[in-house]
């Protein structure tokens, strides 16, 4: 036996004995602690440790035997393993997260892990990285907890960022919104993580070391990463608070960016940036305070919202509330159509006042180049729409940018986003006739945004009434991909989203009684924009709101369902039944199961589903039961006559159960109650709604709703029978119909009711030549008397109407339009003579249309 040889460090002895008469290829074993020793854990090079071999043991081998049993053998690894470079870049940027400096020590070998390393470990993955394209797409459960479902309209963030963090934060905070927290990664055994003393964290003048300033451009590209793939949770969970707030302040910088650039477009400003957008007079100024208990119910009252505190001295000056009385738009038609002709190029001012539109002139031509899309790409570049740095956001941008531009069709879907939204339609119609030259991947992107959800969320009566919905579904060759009749991702149709926009504006009820879905949201989308024209996304009340923190519309803001906002929606309702008839679906909008309200049975979990007409009966209880003191149902009065006149059939029953619909909490407290639904017409529902509600109404709701209940059983009856009344012969009823040959329909789905059509084109009259101008101004106009009309269909059943008696109508068609309106009448088709109201042209949007 030779005598004992040991190896001495800091950590101990390594003892090893070799037997004189131990054969060479045994030898590797016994020695193998000393090697590993030597080569791994004191880092020494491969030429010195044969050397010390040899002195030390007398062991002689060569380079290449070294290296078979080092590295094939005994899979020993000199350099640190990716994983656990890996990890040790994820701790130690956790630990950066949280203010901790970090140096990793090796605790085998006694000295620290070099940063160069870790460093060139990082800059490799960054390589592969920024090389990698979009691949994979967010959940709808991700999408939900960040943005919430009342924004299903894609991926896109930039369609869908329309509010800044103190609005963001209080709608996020909610049970299923995990709170950020540090990544959980467990530091390797051999690898302890330590805080170097303060005179080693900074190098020269103070600058961040390199490893450091490598790690945040790191975390940066990551980020973008997340943004692009949609993984909003992780991006969310990897950012600080005050890195949160900056992120979604820039991004929604960027989207009143693009709104505003795309509702200006083609006058006034050419170019808009942070000074003329005046993002230092609207800044994101805290979070909403939020609290884990639940508020008091919120009951019809104009006090239910207060506004918040002024907080911003920059918002002082600025009007917070809007105007009470509603904006219109008037339809004409101009027969005559001109042949262009050249003439002097306009020369605008090249710097309008951004404030006063009085100085805003028509673009040139050339000022439409560059195009609105890629003006969205140049000033995610240049950044010049906020007033917050690049180099100081918390995400790589220009990858961002990159992987836009290697879609192809760049932020195409997010161009036409924009212009949906801010209702422009001349630069719908441009997008159009681009889209001609697009392939079908492009047409398809458009088509996954839900072009017609989102118009019908962003409805305005005010500036462009119907033609947004218009345009959309007229484009050539794109009408079939924007199908009204296609749900969203909550299982909304577009005619569900109409009425939804009639609760947004006119009730306190909240998103969660609509729809389950909805139950952790605060606001619904598009509440931003409103319907009547008192406000918009860029105008300074809504702004200073959301500045605020403030995530809703306040109560006292709302009005009752008012006749702007009834045109409208009649008006889009009509549109989409036609264009549904005119391309042969298979069912009609009419006839489409509403994703609203739906309930399950406690009992046996039957899924209750209504249909169009039960779903108005139950907007309008809401609007009754949740809206203004002054609701008198006028406008759902309008609703239901337009959806009768196109084929509603108020026959057709769905399983309901009374007690789910109206006193939920009851039946959750019963766990075997029995199954208490049944098959109801929508008279019968409407009939069922518990007295106890009805009997806190106002008289004019509990008028407008007594008259909604008569139309649903006259329309039921006539519908069953199919014979024309004993007191048919009305003088003001044409005997020819053009509408019903346009919808080719054997007979009227008034079925033979001349009263019910002559009270629909009042009522569509009314709603052409009416407006409130005044504060103290009647909501309907004294040639239209709800007591009067419920009185007639009380007593012999015959309507009583100031607008019919007086002969103030032209005749109506037996269907309930006045011929060739198509069920969109133009005032001058409907009135005898002049009597309208509507003469202040400061209130007035005048739309040229074909129909």
């Amino acid at each position: 036996m030779e005598p004992l040889m040991r190896l001495d460090d800091d950590d101990g002895q390594v003892q090893v004995q070799l037997p004189a008469d131990l054969p060479f290829d045994q030898k590797w074993d016994v020695l193998k602690p000393v090697i590993k020793r030597l080569y791994i854990d004191q880092d020494r090079k491969l030429t010195d440790v044969m050397e010390i071999m040899n002195a030390e043991y007398g062991f002689v081998a060569a380079e290449s035997q070294y290296k078979y049993h080092i590295t094939r053998k005994w899979k020993l690894k000199k350099n640190i393993s990716t994983p656990k470079k890996a990890a040790l870049c994820a701790i130690r940027q956790t630990r950066a997260a949280a203010g901790k400096p970090t140096v990793f020590r090796n605790q085998l070998q006694g000295k620290d892990i070099e940063e160069k390393k870790l460093r060139r470990h990082l800059k490799d993955t960054m390589r592969r990285d920024v090389a990698r394209r979009r691949t994979t797409a967010s959940g709808p459960e991700e999408f939900r907890i960040l943005f919430g479902s009342s924004f299903p309209l894609s991926n896109s963030i930039f369609l869908n960022w329309n509010m800044p963090y103190g609005t963001m934060h209080s709608m996020v905070q909610s049970p299923g919104f995990p709170a950020p927290s540090p990544m959980s990664i467990s530091t390797p055994s051999d690898v302890v993580a330590v805080t170097p003393p303060s005179d080693n964290v900074l190098s020269t003048n103070n600058a961040p070391s390199p490893l450091s300033r490598v790690q945040n451009v790191k975390v940066t590209i990551d980020r973008a990463h997340m943004f692009i793939e949609g993984r909003f949770r992780e991006l969310v969970q990897s950012m600080r608070k005050e890195e949160r707030v900056m992120i979604s302040k820039w991004l929604y910088q960027f989207w009143i960016y693009g709104f505003k650039t795309a509702k200006c477009w083609g006058r006034g400003p050419r170019n808009w940036d942070a000074e003329s957008l005046r993002l230092n007079v609207f800044p994101a100024i805290s979070p909403a305070p939020t609290s884990s208990t639940p508020g008091p119910e919120v009951e019809a009252t104009d006090g239910a919202q207060d506004f918040p505190e002024r907080n911003n001295p920059n918002v002082s000056d600025i009007t917070l509330e809007p105007s009470p009385l509603c904006r219109w738009s008037i339809h004409y038609h101009n027969p005559l159509r001109y042949q262009p002709c050249r003439s002097r190029t306009p020369t605008p001012d090249p710097s309008p006042d951004p404030l006063d539109e009085a100085t805003w002139k028509p673009w040139p031509s050339s000022w439409q180049e560059p195009s609105y899309q890629t003006r969205l790409l140049n000033n995610l570049t240049t950044n010049d729409f906020s007033d917050i740095e690049a180099k100081d956001l918390p995400i790589a941008v220009p990858q961002i940018v990159k992987a836009a531009e290697a879609q192809g069709d760049g932020l195409l879907a997010e161009a036409y986003g924009f212009a949906i939204m801010s209702r422009n339609t001349e630069m719908l119609q441009d997008f159009h006739e681009r889209l001609q030259e697009e392939d079908e991947t492009a047409k398809e992107n458009l088509a996954n945004i839900n072009p017609v959800h989102l118009a019908t969320t962003y409805v305005d009566g005010s500036k462009a009434c119907c033609t947004v919905l218009e345009a959309i579904l007229s484009a050539e060759d794109l009408d079939l991909r924007f199908r009204p009749s296609r749900l969203n991702n909550l299982g909304h149709t577009a005619f569900d989203n109409l009425l939804i926009g009639i609760l947004k504006a006119h009730t306190s009820i909240a998103p969660g009684a609509v729809n389950n879905s909805l139950r952790d949201e605060k606001r619904f989308a598009g509440e931003d924009i409103d319907i009547c024209g008192r406000w918009d996304a860029d105008s300074d009340c809504i702004r200073a709101l959301l500045a605020g923190g403030n995530p809703h519309i306040p109560f006292a803001w709302k009005h009752k369902f008012c006749h702007t906002s009834a045109k409208t929606i009649c008006h889009c309702l009509v549109i989409l039944c036609d264009y549904v008839d005119g391309i042969g679906e298979e069912k009609g909008i009419a006839q489409i199961p509403s994703g609203l309200f739906v309930k399950r049975c406690v009992s046996c979990g039957l899924k209750m589903q209504l249909l169009p007409l039960h779903t108005i009966v139950l907007v309008t209880f809401a609007l009754a039961q949740f809206g203004k003191k002054d609701e008198d149902l006028f406008g759902m009065l309008a609703v239901l006559l337009a959806i009768l006149r196109e084929g509603a059939d108020p026959r057709k029953t769905a399983n309901l159960s009374i007690s789910a619909l109206f006193h939920e909490e009851e039946v959750n407290m019963l766990e075997e109650m029995e199954c208490d639904h049944a098959e109801l017409k929508p008279a019968e529902l409407a009939e069922r709604v518990p007295s106890r509600f009805i009997e806190n109404w106002s008289k004019m709701a509990r008028t407008g709703w007594e008259i909604f209940r008569h139309i649903l059983r006259r329309s039921e009856l006539q519908w069953q029978t199919r014979q024309l009344p004993s007191a048919c012969n009305n003088n003001h009823v044409r005997t020819d119909c053009d509408y019903g040959i346009f919808r080719r329909l054997p007979e009227t789905y008034f079925g033979g009711d001349t009263d019910l059509a002559v009270l629909s084109a009042a009522v569509q009259t009314e709603l052409l030549t009416y407006r409130r101008l005044k504060e103290e101004d009647p909501c309907i106009s004294s040639h239209f008397n709800m007591d009067s009309l419920l009185e007639g269909f009380n007593t012999d059943g015959r309507i009583s109407i100031g607008l019919v008696e007086k002969e103030m109508m032209k005749r109506v068609c037996n269907c309930g339009t006045f011929g060739n309106g198509l069920g969109r009448p133009r005032a001058e088709q409907a009135m005898r003579y002049y009597f309208s109201n509507l003469d202040d042209w400061s209130k007035t949007t005048f739309l040229d249309v074909r129909f």
